[in-house]
C-alpha cells in the first residue's frame, strides 16, 4: 500500500468513526459484521504490535516469531488490513492488558491484537486479544499453550478465529497448498501452509511428477507421475504417507479433480490417442466416457454442487473453455475472447465464478475470471510478467497462482483476492513452482 493510498483510508476511517459519536446511537457502536466481496466492502483494519515476552525465561525469539506471522497472516487475509506498524504511536502508558485506544484510533486502526508469550516448562504459552477500538472493549480473548515450534500454528488459529468472530466464515489458515517443485533431476510434490510457510517434500526428488489435486477430506492428493515410465494417476494418502496408482490407462493419465461430495474424480485419459475427459469411482473403478470430439479436451473441474463440468477443449480450433452436465450432456461453449484459454478452477463458492488463464495478444498469460451463466469476462492480471495456473482458496476469497513478475525470471507462488487485488508474493527461495492446488481446511498440525 502506497502512503497516498493509506492516508486516504486513514480518513475515510476517521470520517467513518466521527459518524458514529455524532449518531449518539448505543446500537452503531458495535462490531461491525463485515461481508466479505459485498458491495460496500472494505478491509477491516487492524493494528499489530509486538507480542511482549515476560516471566524469567527468555521467550525473546518466539515473542519476535509471533510477532512476524501475526502481522503477515493480517495482511494476507482478504477480510483483514494491516495497520501499518511504522505508523503505531509509542506510549509508556498502553499496555496489552489496558490499550490507550485512542492512540489506535488515531493510527486508522478500527482493531488492536495485543499479546504476551512465556516460557512454561519446555512449551510456551501465549495470550492473545483482540480488542474494538471503537468501542473500547475487548472482543476475543485466546490462551495457546504449545511448543516453541508452533509458533506459526499457534498465530495461524488466533488470525482464523478473528476471521470467524468478524465474517462468520472459517478462515484459511488451517489449509495447505500443494504444488510442484523443479528439482535437480526432475519435479517433485510439495505442500506448505496457505501462507507458504512449512514446505514439505512428499515425493522422490529424481521422479517428474505433475498436476497434484486435493480431494474434499483434505486426507489424499491425486497426481500424475512418471514413476514407472507411463504418466500414471497416483494418490497420495497423508494419513500413512503411502502412494497407490489408481489409473495407468494406455496413454495420458492427467488432470484429476475430485467431485466435492468426494465421490468421483474427473480427468483427462488418451485412451485411444486423442485426449478426452473422463469420470470415475474414486478408487479407480467404473469409468465413463464424457467427450467425444476430434480436438483435445482436456483439464476438468467441478462445479461447487458437483452437477456440472467446465473444461477445455480445442473443438472450435483454438484452446477455449467449455461446460457440460456431469454425465457429459449439454455441451456448451464459455468463452469466445481470446485463441489460448486454459486451466480453468471452479470457486468452490455457490454461484461462484471459474478463474482461468489465458494468452493475449502480446502472447503473455495472464488470469482471468469468467461468469459460468454469462461468458462475462473480467481479468485478474497485467503487466507483472505471466501469470498461470489459478486455484482457489477453501472459502473461494482467495486465489495462489504462479508468476515470474520481479525479481528474477522464475516461476513464484502467488496469492490475489479473487477480484485481483492484493496481489502477494509467498515463496521466496530461488527454485521454479508450477501448479499449485489450494486444499481444503486441514485443522492446526
Amino acid at each position: 500500500m502506497n502512503f497516498i493510498t493509506y492516508n486516504y483510508r486513514k480518513l475515510l476511517h476517521l470520517f467513518f468513526i466521527l459518524a458514529l459519536v455524532c449518531s449518539a446511537n448505543p446500537a452503531r457502536a458495535q462490531r461491525l459484521h463485515i461481508i466479505v466481496g459485498g458491495p460496500n466492502f472494505r478491509p477491516f483494519p487492524i493494528a499489530a504490535p509486538k507480542i511482549a515476552s515476560v516471566g524469567k525465561s527468555s521467550s525473546t525469539r518466539e515473542a519476535a516469531e509471533l510477532t512476524e506471522i501475526i502481522q503477515q497472516d493480517v495482511d494476507l487475509a482478504r477480510s483483514l488490513e494491516l495497520v501499518p506498524p511504522s505508523s503505531y504511536l509509542v506510549a509508556t502508558n498502553d499496555t496489552w492488558q489496558n490499550p490507550r485506544y485512542q492512540n489506535w484510533v488515531n493510527v486508522g486502526a478500527s482493531a488492536l491484537i495485543r499479546g504476551i508469550v512465556e516460557k512454561v516448562g519446555k512449551n510456551i504459552k501465549v495470550s492473545l486479544k483482540l480488542y474494538d477500538v471503537i468501542s473500547q472493549r475487548e472482543i476475543l480473548n485466546k490462551v495457546y499453550q504449545d511448543k516453541p515450534t508452533k509458533t506459526a500454528y499457534i498465530s495461524h488459529q488466533f488470525i482464523d478465529a478473528v476471521i470467524m468472530l468478524l465474517t462468520g466464515e472459517e478462515g484459511i489458515y488451517s489449509s495447505k497448498i500443494a504444488y510442484i517443485k523443479n528439482t535437480r533431476k526432475a519435479k517433485a510434490l510439495y505442500n506448505c501452509d496457505a501462507d507458504g510457510r512449512n514446505p514439505k517434500r512428499i515425493t522422490d526428488s529424481d521422479v517428474l511428477n505433475l498436476l497434484p489435486a486435493w480431494d474434499p477430506t483434505g486426507r489424499f492428493i491425486l497426481f500424475t507421475s512418471y514413476l514407472k515410465g507411463n504418466p500414471d494417476l497416483y494418490r497420495f494418502d497423508r494419513s500413512n504417507n503411502s502412494m497407490q496408482v489408481i489409473s495407468s490407462q494406455r496413454g495420458l493419465n492427467t488432470g484429476a479433480k475430485v467431485s466435492p461430495d468426494g465421490k468421483h474424480i474427473a480427468l483427462t485419459l488418451s485412451i485411444d490417442g486423442n485426449t478426452e475427459i473422463y469420470v470415475m469411482d474414486t478408487n479407480g473403478k467404473n469409468l465413463r466416457r464424457l467427450t467425444d470430439s476430434w480436438g483435445q479436451d482436456v483439464s476438468p473441474t467441478w462445479s461447487p454442487d458437483g452437477r456440472r463440468i467446465a473444461f477445455v477443449s480445442s473443438r472450435s480450433g483454438n484452446p477455449h473453455l467449455y461446460i457440460m452436465n456431469a454425465d457429459g450432456s449439454e455441451v456448451r461453449r464459455l468463452t469466445f475472447q481470446g485463441n489460448y484459454n486454459q486451466e480453468p478452477n471452479w470457486s468452490p463458492r455457490a454461484g461462484g465464478q471459474i478463474v482461468f488463464t489465458a494468452r493475449d495478444e502480446r502472447l503473455k498469460f495472464d488470469i482471468f475470471i469468467v461468469h459460468p451463466e454469462t461468458g462475462e469476462i473480467t481479468r485478474l492480471t497485467q503487466d507483472d510478467g505471466d501469470n498461470e495456473s489459478p486455484s482457489f482458496s477453501p472459502d473461494g476469497h482467495q486465489i495462489v497462482f504462479i508468476s515470474t513478475r520481479a525479481p528474477g525470471s522464475s516461476r513464484k507462488l502467488m496469492i490475489m483476492d479473487a477480484d485481483g487485488k492484493n496481489q502477494r508474493r509467498v515463496s521466496f527461495d530461488l527454485a521454479e513452482y508450477e501448479m499449485p492446488a489450494w486444499g481444503p481446511r486441514l485443522g492446526y498440525q
